[in-house]
C-alpha cells in the first residue's frame, strides 16, 4: 500500500486500513461504478486528480475487475461498456477543458453524454499489458 504523502486526503477508514491491515496488501478503490440499471448498461471509471496515473497495483486489481464485469455482464445481459480513466489536468480539480478519457482529451458534453450511455466518447481502457489483437 502506498505510503501517505498528505494523511488530511484520507478518509478515517484509510487512514485504519494503512494502519492495521498487513503492509503486502495492495489496497485501492475503484471511485465509480455506474450502471443504468432499467437498460442494464454498466462501466467502471477511476477519476485520477493532477494528471495522476494508474499505478501498477490498481492497472491488475482495476484488470481483474475489468475482466470479471465483463464475464459477469455476459451472464446476466448487460451492456458492459468497460472500464475506464478520466484524467483530470493539473491546474483542474472540476470537470473542464483538457480532461482526457483513455488518454484522448475530450469535451465535458462529450463526458456527460459517455457517463449518460448516450454515446462512447471512448472505446474502454486498454491495458498496457494487453495484445492489441
Amino acid at each position: 500500500m502506498r505510503t501517505a504523502k498528505n494523511r488530511e486526503q484520507f478518509t478515517p477508514f484509510s487512514l485504519w486500513l494503512q494502519e492495521y491491515c498487513r503492509s503486502d496488501l495492495s489496497i485501492t478503490n475503484l471511485d465509480f461504478v455506474i450502471e443504468d440499471y432499467k437498460q442494464k448498461k454498466l462501466m467502471l471509471l477511476e477519476e485520477k486528480q493532477y494528471d495522476g496515473k494508474l499505478h501498477n497495483a490498481q492497472m491488475l486489481t482495476f484488470d481483474v475487475l475489468d475482466y470479471t464485469c465483463t464475464k459477469a455482464a455476459e451472464k446476466k445481459g448487460y451492456d458492459y461498456w468497460g472500464f475506464f480513466l478520466l484524467r483530470m489536468p493539473f491546474n483542474a480539480s472540476m470537470v473542464g477543458p483538457g480532461i482526457k478519457l483513455n488518454e484522448k482529451v475530450i469535451t465535458v458534453e462529450q463526458l456527460q453524454r459517455h457517463i449518460n450511455f448516450e454515446a462512447k466518447a471512448v472505446d474502454r481502457y486498454e491495458f498496457p499489458w494487453m495484445s492489441k489483437t
